[in-house]
């Protein structure tokens, strides 16, 4: 494998590794908000989803953890992690795209969480799909080769610029929830002002 391309491969397990502990975190300390959020799918049986939140919460941590440690360890740890993430990915992907298609307007329950930035949509199915690419890239490290790099590479920026673009649409609602917080406390304070001049 070249230099570059084991650079990129590492570069690629930190990142699915990083996002998978952070989405497995608040799923394995809400569970009960997160099996409600897998009910929404309808897809499993309503008795399943209390399993399936601890499941898929656990499995997402374990695979975290391997991809991260498995940096500095054998590289059999990064491979196993990353070949648990492609099967979270893809079982993510599945139902990700048939809620989609079914039009149904819930919490993609990607991180935990049921802002409009996680609803299933087609940002939520391409975040996947990238994060996807990149834990196949992670799992199977190519003979080194001048395409093999790039290629990585490519699946590298496209995901980072995905990252970035969640990130820049998450601060746009923080911002836009702040400035509304500020206006109404300076509405507030101005009644007050005007109640104690009567």
């Amino acid at each position: 494998m070249s230099s570059a391309y084991g650079q990129i491969v590492a570069a690629a397990a930190l990142l699915v590794g990083t996002v998978l502990i952070c989405a497995g975190l608040p799923k394995a300390f809400k569970s009960g908000a997160f099996a409600a959020q897998i009910a929404d799918y309808g897809v499993v049986p309503g008795r399943l989803t209390s399993f399936l939140a601890l499941l898929i919460s656990s499995l997402e941590l374990a695979a975290g953890v391997l991809l991260l440690v498995g940096l500095a360890a054998p590289v059999r740890l990064r491979q196993v992690g990353a070949g648990l993430a492609v099967f979270l990915f893809v079982l993510f992907l599945v139902a990700l795209a048939s809620a989609y298609a079914r039009g149904r307007h819930i919490a993609c329950a990607c991180f935990g969480g049921n802002s409009e930035l996680e609803m299933v949509g087609a940002h939520s199915i391409v975040r996947t799909a990238l994060l996807l690419a990149l834990a196949i890239v992670a799992v199977f490290p190519a003979p080194g080769g001048r395409a093999f790099d790039v290629a990585g590479f490519a699946v590298i920026l496209a995901a980072l610029v995905a990252m970035a673009s969640e990130l820049t649409r998450l601060l746009g609602r923080l911002r836009r929830a702040t400035a509304a917080i500020v206006e109404q406390l300076a509405a507030d304070s101005t009644a007050a002002d005007q109640a104690e001049v009567r």
